[in-house]
Formats: structure tokens, sequence, C-alpha cells
């Protein structure tokens, strides 16, 4: 919907409509795309929004000719002004009459958009009070998927939250003692300093374990950022050797690296799992593509000890972030195939395997029936455990009311 009564400048400037030399902008999907792809998403409709919003974000990211927009509010990247942002406070000062820095330095433009574009300097803000609230909207969107802690750790369980606490108070300081360029400082939520944890946009096989080292040492917030169904990550959490004593965390990616685990690094989740059973569990979880059906096998035939064993919480938590963690985002203009077997290249081959829709969908289209006849399985012989009534101590209980919330999840994604 376009205003023809008064437009606003920021809007017009945004989309390129404004009139003169100029180009539209862009935002950046950044951490939604990567980090997002570690987070369970229950609900299908989720599912399918979080892929229609990457697509969004990638199609007005890009040009007709292949080359990427300026974009702007990179907070993930940097709590400073980035080219793009210096590119649109340039034409807007323009439009609006504002003074602009001289001489034209790096360091004056970069401190002339963090003054502006944090109200500090309010000559913008007052006039444009839209780009404000649109600012706000991008911090806070990127802050949910990558930020740390946006609430104080002492506040009280039971403490009412309200809209207004939710409001970001802008200002700027120096980058360092030895470097005055500003840089941004947002606070919010009782005063809470608002930053983000340092994210690789472009993740490969030699960073990934880097990434677990930099967040599994930090805070509950940070570690929420790995995700619960990679076997590195598993085994430094579960393992009865990591859990006894500060032990130096290993890398886990693949089968190889399970099968020499000791029996002390095998994670057995509350000893509700054999160690010969945790080993073939884990090597599943190391071929992200295929780990659905082989999981759901694993729990639904064999040993009825293995089903029982999804009474524990650390195995349910692992189970959904397998089946609904959605993984690497396919865009619509990836075009590559497999052009040889087996790809070596690690990163071509995770780029090759990712999935437009997520795992769950993705799974659903190629092979529905081992999906269906699993759950269905498991459902049938959990009832078989039944004891009559519920107690928190039996196995039957809990696993019951697991797999219920297993399989109505699953019936939500079929049904989309």
């Amino acid at each position: 919907v376009t205003a023809v009564d008064d437009p606003s400048p920021f809007s017009l400037h945004f989309s390129g409509n404004c009139e003169g030399p100029t180009a539209p902008f862009s935002i950046e999907s950044g951490s939604f795309e990567t980090l997002a792809a570690n987070m369970p998403i229950f609900d299908a409709h989720f599912t399918s929004l979080r892929c229609l919003c990457l697509d969004y974000l990638r199609g007005n990211s890009l040009k007709m000719d292949g080359s990427k927009r300026p974009t702007i509010f990179n907070f993930d990247k940097s709590l400073m002004p980035l080219k793009g942002d210096i590119i649109l406070i340039d034409q807007l000062s323009i439009q609006l009459a504002l003074p602009r820095p001289y001489p034209r330095t790096e360091k004056s433009l970069v401190s002339n958009a963090a003054s502006l574009i944090a109200g500090k300097n309010g000559l913008l803000l007052e006039v444009l009070p839209e780009m404000e609230y649109f600012r706000d909207i991008i911090f806070h969107f990127k802050h949910s998927v990558s930020g740390k802690a946006s609430t104080p750790n002492d506040m009280a369980e039971n403490f009412t939250w309200l809209p207004h606490h939710a409001t970001l108070n802008w200002t700027t300081r120096p980058l360092s003692n030895d470097d005055n360029t500003p840089i941004y400082s947002v606070t919010g939520f009782r005063g809470t300093v608002q930053e983000y944890v340092l994210v690789d946009d472009n993740p490969s096989s030699k960073t990934t374990f880097t990434s677990f080292m930099r967040f599994f040492g930090k805070g509950k917030e940070e570690r929420r950022k790995l995700s619960a169904a990679d076997p590195t990550n598993i085994v430094n959490s579960c393992g009865e050797k990591f859990l006894k004593s500060k032990t130096k965390p290993i890398s886990v990616k693949t089968e190889d690296d399970i099968l020499h685990l000791s029996n002390s690094e095998l994670p057995t989740f509350g000893n509700v799992l054999k160690p010969a059973d945790s080993e073939r569990f884990l090597s599943f979880l190391t071929a992200p593509y295929i780990r659905i059906p082989l999981i759901l096998d694993f729990f639904a035939n064999g040993d009825p000890g293995r089903l029982a064993g999804l009474r524990s919480k650390s195995l349910q938590l692992i189970v959904d972030a397998a089946l609904f963690e959605p993984g690497r985002w396919r865009a619509a203009d990836f075009t590559d195939i497999i052009k040889e077997i087996p790809v070596l290249d690690e990163d071509k081959l995770n780029a090759l395997l990712a999935t437009p829709l997520g795992s769950m969908y993705n799974e659903i289209a190629k092979s529905p029936e081992v999906l269906t006849t699993c759950v269905i399985k498991m459902l049938s012989r959990a009832l078989d455990m039944d004891v009559g009534r519920y107690t928190k101590k039996s196995t039957s209980g809990p696993l019951i009311l697991y797999l219920i919330r297993l399989a109505v999840r699953i019936e939500g994604f079929l049904k989309v």
C-alpha cells in the first residue's frame, strides 16, 4: 500500500522509489537463517512461515542481475553503522537538508550515522518517527535469534513483564578506551544491556567445533543457540565422564568418532540406554538428512527398553530436536546438483542436502510411510505398557504422554 498524500521519505528511500539516483535497500536474514536452523519448531505453520520469511528477505536483498543490494540495520553483525546505513543516512540528509560531516572521512561518516540512527542527534528521528519504530522492530527481530540474555538474571520468576518494559533506549558509546568511534548502546527490560553473540553467517565444517566451544563455555542463553541434536553437543553435555569432571570437550562428527568413544564418554541419559544402544543412536545423528526415519525405527522396533528410555527428559529433548529442527535452508535459486559420489567437500554436501521447507516436511514428501508406521507402532507399544493409572515414577505415564505429544505434532505437519 502506497501513501499518496504524504509518503514517508524514509519509506521512499528504503523502497528505492525516491526521486534521484537512489536504489532500494533491504534487510538481511543473518542469524535467522543460520542459528534458527537449530531451533526446534513444533508448529507446522511456523515452520512454513520461517521459510517464507527467508525467501522474502533473500528476494529483496538481490538485484535482478544477482548482485546484492545494500542492507541496513545489521545489528547482529556489528553495533556500528555499516556501509548500507551510511548510504541511507547520506541520502536522507540530502533530501531533508541535514548537516553532513566534512571532511568526509570514514570515521566522521560512521560517527554521524551512529548519532542519527541512535537518536542521540535528534534531527532525523524527530522528523521521521517511523524510522525509529522500524529500527526497533529489526533490532528485536535479530536479538530474538542471536542475542544474549535480554532480561536481568536476578529477576523473580513471577515478575510480570509489561509491554513498556520492551521499549529500547538508544545512545552511543566509544568503541574502546583507545578508539572513540561511537557504537550503539541499547538497553531495555529494566536497563539490561542488549548484546549479541558472535555468529558466523557462513558456517563451515572447519568452524563448527569452534562455534561449539565459543557457546558451550558461556551462559544458558548462549548455550541455547547450540543444536540439541548435534553429537558433539550431546556427548560433551551428557557423557558421564564430562558430567563428573571438567574434561576437555571433544569433537564428534562421524561414526568413526563415536566408535572411538569409551563407555564413560558415551551418554546413557540416566542409564535408560545401554552403551551399545547409545552408540547406535548417536551414529544416526551424524547423518542429519536421514536421521528422522533411523531414529523413529530405532525406538519403534527391537528392544522394548529403548522405547521405555523415552521417559528421560534429556532423551526427549534430543529426539524432538532431531525431528523438528528445520536444518539448513535451501533458497529457491539454488541450482547446484550432485555431480560426483561421494561428495568429499563437507560444506558443499551440507548445501546440497539443505531443504526448502525443513527436515520434517522433506521426510513427509519423500518417505511418509516409514514416518507414520513407526509413530503408530511406538504409540501402540507404549499403550501396552500402561499400568492403569498415572504416576511420575512409573515408565508408562511420562512415556505415553510424550509419545502422544510427538504424534500430535507430526500429525500437524501431515495436515498442512
